[in-house]
């Protein structure tokens, strides 16, 4: 077996919530979410005028979510389940409630609303991402997601943006922000 060998221990950083690093000329921004893990973070990641995030692994959204995730120019966001496939499911009945918890995960009517939340003109690409292979379908989660934008309280229609569900097992498309 080939091993890889030894990491130099000045590459390790710990990271810590709300305290933005550098990489390269590149900032993150590390903000906290409700999930049932150690620390969990998502992340706004910043070059120049222009800023990405990734937020998944959240059971339920907040103003201070929102606020780290205004003025995006892309986003890949967590639209977990169907909340009635995770009902129906196969799932043991701890795991569903874990699932539909506070610290689980975004189903895709929340995912959804917190788009609502963060729209604006410049938004130019969303992702949903990590979808349940067993609660979720793509056009599933992609439908609720366009139905919750296009009802909800805010000035937009789904179809004002680029809203895709990212690949599982590939790579998605290349896009510029």
């Amino acid at each position: 077996m080939q091993q890889l060998g030894t990491i130099d221990a000045g590459l390790y950083r710990e990271i810590h919530v709300d305290e933005d690093f550098q990489v390269g000329d590149v900032t993150v921004h590390p903000f906290e979410i409700p999930h049932d893990a150690a620390q969990p973070s998502a992340y706004r990641i910043s070059h120049e005028e222009t800023s990405v995030a990734v937020v998944t692994d959240l059971g339920v959204f907040s103003d201070y979510i929102i606020e780290n995730m205004k003025d995006l120019d892309a986003v890949l966001l967590e639209a977990n389940h169907d909340i009635r496939m995770l009902q129906a499911g196969p799932y043991p009945y701890y795991l569903k409630q874990r699932i539909l918890g506070t610290h689980g995960h975004l189903s895709n009517e929340n995912a959804g609303r917190l788009l609502c939340r963060v729209l604006h003109d410049n938004l130019k690409h969303i992702f949903l991402g990590h979808l349940s292979k067993e609660n979720n379908y793509d056009a599933l989660a992609y439908e609720t997601v366009c139905m919750e934008v296009t009802m909800g309280e805010n000035p937009y229609k789904a179809s004002d943006f680029q809203i895709r569900v990212a690949e599982r097992s590939e790579v998605s498309q290349l896009v510029t922000v």
